[in-house]
Formats: structure tokens, C-alpha cells, sequence
């Protein structure tokens, strides 16, 4: 067992007074024992602190209001040989360390896993079910559960082990970000290795949020994603969206043909999820929550561009 590595996991966490408790819980009943648990508060309001403290665990304050404050303080802090992190809304399965771990070797930067979204309810199911799919989250494994292990650009936040010595080396997490701070530093991390993703480091996500919450968060993700630059498949629904909209002012045919083939892509995959779950409410409500991740997404995307090329700041 001594050769076992020692590993720091970070959790950022603010008023989850709710939900520490379980996370922490199954963070200590690892078959691979953390070596320190990093529970990094934003100054939480309710009583998280003083679930937390329950637990074995190191209390740090951040002062940068950021996730990605909140992550840099955590591996400033870590002593461990690997740093892996975890949110606050979710639990990992029994062996979720164990299997981060038995992926490294020389050539691996990062190792994430597979992210299960849950949730009680028509709208957080169907919710889960959008982002678990390629029309709501592309080839991102980042909401996604595949079954295969393969090289990606970007691990989840909330599901990733790195070597200590490889986040000093690329300079840690950008403080400034509130969110995209994963897809932002697995960005450079890329540069020294690959990056992988195994689907047996399980990752319970509870995103116990209604559709008011779930598009602030995608247009939010948009945003992000434009003024940080991560420019891949995940900004083609947002160039498609604003070349529709130029289609209606000149060329209004084209216009119709694309939402007509929008709303088309809209049923097969509705049909394809329904298929699979039989359930006849997501008939209406998973198109509904398409629509609206998209929309959100798009207008988030685009105001981070003109805040980008106007020099905004983030």
C-alpha cells in the first residue's frame, strides 16, 4: 500500500450545505484512500463550513469569488503527488480514485471520467438527457457518459486527477474565470501530453436545477467559452444561429430550409431518446430543453465575442 501514490482531491464548494456531506462521505470511502481532502470555500452563507468539518478534511478560503479561484487555491495547498477534483454536487463511485489513478503514465497529462447527470422530476431528467447527448453537449465528455476510453481535448472540473507537478508547471488554474476553467487549462496541459478519458471513474452529478437556472448556465458556458477562445464543434450551433439570422434579412429562403432542418434534428432526437426511455412526457419536454440550452448558449457565445474583440474584460 505504501506504494500506493498519495492524492490531494479538491473540492470548491459555496453554500452546499445541502449536499457536502454526501459528497465528502464517498470522497473518504475511496478504496484508494486520499491522502488530504482540500474543501475550498467561497465564503458560503449557510452551514457548509460546518458540515464539512465533520469530515477529515483542510477548510481554505478564496478571495477571487471564482471556481477557478477556488481550484488555483487548492492546488497551491495540495501535498499530494496527483491533485483530482471533484464539486460538491456529486458523488463518486467506490473505486473513482483507484480508476483515475491506474491510467497514468508518462504520456498522460490528465485523466477525467464519465459523468452521470441525475435528478428528480420531469424537467432535471430531461435536462440530464439533453447534455447526455451529441445535439446538447457534441463530442464534449465534460456532461457525457461513453463507454469507451479515448484521448480528448478537455476533462470535467468536476471529474480529473493531474500530477501536482504538471498544474505548477502550466501555471495553475486562471483565477479569473468563473467558469471554463477546466477546458481552459486542459488547453495547456495539452501542450505536455495527452489527455484521457476512461469511463469506469464514475461521477454522479446532481444538477438539481429548473430551466430559469439551466439556461443562466448555458449562456454562461457560451460566454465563457468565446472570450476564453476555446473555439472547437461546441461554436457551430452558435455560427449557425447567427448565419440563419443573417439568412432572414437577405436570403429568406435559406432561412426557412435551416430552422426547418433545426426543428427536423429536433424530433429524430427526441424520437431516439423517447425510444430509449419510454416515457411520453419527454415528447414535449426534452425538444423544449434543446431549444432552450441552444438559444441560451448562442446568445451567451456572442456576447463574449463582442465583449472579446471590444476588449472586455472577463
Amino acid at each position: 500500500m505504501s506504494n500506493i501514490p498519495k492524492v490531494t482531491v479538491v473540492i470548491p464548494v459555496k453554500n452546499a450545505e445541502s449536499k457536502i456531506e454526501e459528497c465528502l462521505q464517498a470522497v473518504s470511502d475511496q478504496t484508494v484512500a486520499p491522502y488530504e481532502i482540500i474543501v475550498v470555500d467561497g465564503h458560503s452563507t449557510d452551514n457548509t463550513v460546518d458540515k464539512a468539518k465533520k469530515f477529515n478534511v483542510v477548510i481554505l478560503y478564496e478571495e477571487y469569488t471564482t471556481v477557478g479561484g477556488a481550484r488555483k487555491k487548492g492546488v497551491e495547498h495540495a501535498t499530494g503527488q496527483y491533485v483530482a477534483f471533484t464539486d460538491s454536487d456529486c458523488i463518486p463511485i467506490s473505486d473513482w480514485l483507484e480508476n483515475l489513478l491506474n491510467e497514468f503514465n508518462e504520456h498522460i497529462v490528465g485523466v477525467g471520467g464519465a459523468t452521470v447527470n441525475v435528478g428528480k422530476g420531469i424537467w432535471k431528467e430531461s435536462i440530464s438527457l439533453t447534455l447526455d447527448s451529441f445535439l446538447g453537449s457534441a463530442n464534449s465528455v465534460q456532461d457525457r457518459a461513453f463507454s469507451t476510453k479515448k484521448y480528448v481535448k478537455s476533462i470535467s472540473g468536476c471529474n480529473s486527477m493531474y500530477r501536482l507537478t504538471d498544474l505548477l508547471n502550466v501555471g495553475n488554474f486562471d483565477a479569473a474565470l468563473r467558469i471554463n476553467e477546466d477546458t481552459e487549462i486542459n488547453k495547456r496541459l495539452l501542450k505536455y501530453g495527452k489527455i484521457l478519458y476512461t469511463p469506469n471513474a464514475i461521477v454522479f452529478h446532481n444538477q438539481d436545477r429548473g430551466l430559469k437556472d439551466f439556461a443562466k448556465r448555458m449562456y454562461t458556458f457560451g460566454k465563457g467559452r468565446a472570450q476564453n477562445k476555446l473555439l472547437d464543434l461546441q461554436v457551430v450551433p452558435p455560427v449557425l444561429a447567427l448565419l440563419s439570422f443573417v439568412f432572414l434579412f437577405v436570403l429568406k429562403e435559406a432561412f426557412f430550409l435551416m430552422i426547418s432542418l433545426y426543428l427536423i434534428i429536433l424530433i429524430i432526437f427526441d424520437l431516439l431518446l423517447f425510444m430509449n426511455h419510454k416515457k411520453l412526457l419527454y415528447l414535449l419536454s426534452v425538444p423544449l430543453v434543446f431549444a432552450l440550452e441552444h438559444v441560451s448558449y448562442t446568445l451567451g457565445f456572442w456576447n463574449g465575442m463582442i465583449k472579446l474583440v471590444s476588449g472586455g474584460v472577463r
